[in-house]
């Protein structure tokens, strides 16, 4: 492995970004960082050094590998707690003692793969919010369940606190909710490899719990037009648009039991955008910021509606979690008092108070097993050790998959057997098919006086006016103000908008100045899939495990980058309205730039009625397979304008009602 060069690593530090700490502490952590985080990083940072002195850095400052390693350095520096004084950042409100966001039940089903048993009565891959549910439903059923986590399960310190490697901090690192980056690699269409450490890779968390311990917790229902595209808008050309089999009236008490269960705090708005309700939310909204505050002026100055961001996020003490601090640190971040519900303290909780509960973490499925009639009949597990590698092979009457649409896709593809020979599910090509997730829309603006108050969690507004009938696109999208940003994020912004320099003095300073002043107004694209954008297995290259790696293909349709535009239209007119003195628009997506994957990731084994166009039947089961059901977002058949986990976990709880039989009432689960 290349090692850095400590003393030219200061230097460029010094020269590169002046008012970042180049003492030799700051310095090594960088160099540990180029050495351990970042693939390749000690490579790129040696020819670097050896093509441009450093003392020639500004005059340079516009090349890719200057602009690379400023940004960088300039972010470790910002991560740097020393640093936040000076910004006028703290990550809280208050000091308070740091509590376990696992439920110490679930952290007690833990077992390590000497003390798996042959046999379970089902058998969930994946831990995160589809996986889970699946969990608590067959034990409470009375099955004895084994949940497969890729991942580990981290204590909340671990994932709490770090500002470079949490999955949200976009710095090109290994991040802590894993996968490792050097030992899983993807493939593109055009050959490249790439690593999770790389945004094409499509990285959603794998670890105890899933994206569900460190997501942003947005809870949006889908509308009843989310589940009637193609009714609504017709297919267009290029695409293969199609309606859910079920609609939003068949989802709706599943929703319903989803907040619940989870807790979501919100309002109603208008039932002609989001679709009537049966029940109240069982929290009330998060209290408006002040950057919420100044929006709302400029929407009602519009003529927009309006209504409070729903969050997966306690606003008040619910079912034994405490409610939330207002922490700046949110998404990205586990939860410090596990205010924010997750599948580790939720569904993998009541999964375990039966004492049918196992879960093995860092286990891979690599294959699943089959008889010679073809059926399922279990899971081959592979894992590593500081010490050795192993593998293991164990049987469930019930498979459920939820890792992932990527993984998921991936698995059953790697499953071939003589009755299936292109994988199981696969008979007619449409395993992996119509992978998508959200296009991302949105604006930056700057105000003339100080609106980031850096009161969690941030999204306090939000308006559903244009998630659909807009004029000339198909579909549209939720608009919201963003999270509360860390120090390092919202350098990231500004720089990106070219407020700030990549190199040179006066970073730290405009920093400082231009945060406090800044909201961001995003949202997410309602795509529309194509057939093209797919999941494949690469035939030459595999991860640690052996196993053949997804290669990712397609793009999104032309579609998807009118309603970008759209919106991200609508987002500038919000902010200039409620008073912005600057405003720039986020980048616009360029045809060509591949398909749409990441924390998102949706319908790669889409439910329908007719197999030769679906993965999955109504009910979630794999067609020809009445054990193998998929609770994760492979099943959307498209992914709403909004975020979609709380569509995830709903449809879960709608896929194991059928499995396991009509549910107790709610209220049997009150504590």
């Amino acid at each position: 492995m290349t090692r850095v060069d400590e003393d030219a690593l200061a230097a460029w530090v010094a020269a590169a970004v002046p008012e970042a700490n180049a003492d030799l502490t700051s310095v090594r952590r960088l160099a540990s960082i180029l050495e351990d985080d970042q693939p390749g990083g000690a490579d790129r940072f040696a020819s670097l050094a050896a093509r441009i002195d450093s003392s020639d850095a500004l005059a340079h400052q516009d090349d890719p590998d200057v602009r690379w390693l400023a940004r960088l350095a300039a972010r470790v520096h910002l991560a740097d707690s020393r640093s936040w004084r000076d910004l006028r950042w703290r990550p809280a409100p208050m000091s308070v003692p740091e509590s376990s966001d696992i439920a110490d039940e679930v952290l007690a089903s833990l077992v390590g793969r000497d003390q798996l048993q042959r046999h379970y009565d089902a058998i969930v891959i994946g831990s995160g919010a589809g996986g889970s549910v699946a969990a608590q439903e067959y034990a409470e059923a009375g099955l004895q369940v084994l949940v497969v986590e890729r991942g580990d399960a981290p204590p909340t310190h671990t994932l709490a606190r770090d500002h470079l490697r949490n999955p949200h901090a976009d710095a090109g690192l290994d991040v802590l909710t894993g996968p490792p980056a050097r030992a899983n690699p993807r493939v593109l269409a055009d050959g490249t490899v790439v690593t999770a450490a790389d945004p094409r890779w499509g990285n959603n968390a794998m670890t105890l719990g899933g994206g569900t311990r460190v997501y942003g917790a947005h809870a949006w229902r889908f509308s009843p037009q989310d589940f009637r595209m193609a009714s609504t808008y017709g297919v267009p050309d290029g695409s293969a648009l199609a309606d859910w089999p079920v609609t939003y009236q068949d989802m709706e008490r599943y929703y319903a039991h989803a907040e619940f269960e989870w807790g979501v705090s919100g309002a109603p708005g208008d039932p002609a955008t989001e679709g009537p309700r049966s029940n109240p939310f069982p929290l009330p909204p998060m209290p408006r910021t002040r950057g919420a505050h100044r929006l709302k002026e400029g929407a009602d100055a519009l003529g927009w509606e309006t209504l409070p961001v729903p969050l997966l996020i306690n606003s008040e003490h619910y079912r034994g979690r405490a409610a939330c601090l207002r922490c700046a640190q949110c998404v990205g971040f586990a939860c410090p008092v596990g205010a924010k519900a997750g599948a580790q303290n939720t569904t993998l909780r009541r999964a375990a108070r039966t004492g049918r509960l196992t879960i093995v973490c860092a286990a891979q499925a690599v294959r699943l097993t089959a008889d010679r009639t073809g059926r399922v009949t279990g899971v081959l597990l592979r894992g590593a050790s500081a010490s050795d590698r192993w593998e293991t092979a164990v049987d469930g009457d019930e498979i459920v998959l939820g890792a992932g649409a990527v993984e998921t896709a991936r698995l059953l593809l790697a499953s071939a057997h003589p009755g299936e020979p292109t994988g199981v599910g696969n008979r007619y090509d449409q395993v992996g098919r119509h992978l998508q997730a959200h296009v991302s829309a949105g604006a930056l603006g700057i105000f003339a006086d100080e609106v980031e108050d850096g009161t969690g969690p941030g999204p306090a507004i939000a308006t559903n006016d244009f998630r659909h009938a807009n004029p000339g696109v198909v579909g549209g999208g939720m608009l919201a103000n963003d999270f509360v940003p860390t120090p390092a994020a919202a350098l990231g912004y500004l720089q990106d908008a070219g407020l700030l320099p990549h190199a040179g003095d006066g970073i730290v300073a405009g920093l400082s100045d231009l945060a406090p002043r800044m909201q961001r107004v995003v949202g997410p694209v309602h795509e529309v899939t194509t057939s093209g954008s797919r999941v494949t297995l690469d035939p030459r290259v595999t991860d640690h495990a052996g196993m053949p790696v997804a290669r990712l293909s397609g793009d999104v349709h032309a579609e998807d980058l009118r309603v970008q535009r759209f919106l991200t239209d609508r987002a500038e007119e919000w902010l200039w309205s409620a008073g912005a003195t600057t405003v720039v628009p986020m980048g616009l997506r360029a045809p060509g730039d591949g398909p749409s994957v990441g924390q998102h990731q949706a319908g790669t084994c889409r439910m329908g009625t007719d197999p030769a166009t679906s993965v999955l039947d109504p009910l979630g089961r794999v067609w020809g397979h009445a054990n193998l059901r998929v609770v994760d977002a492979s099943a959307h058949v498209t992914n709403g304008g909004v975020n979609p986990v709380l569509t995830v976990i709903a449809n879960a709880y709608r896929i194991m009602d059928a499995a396991v039989g009509v549910r107790e009432s709610d209220d049997a689960y009150a504590e």
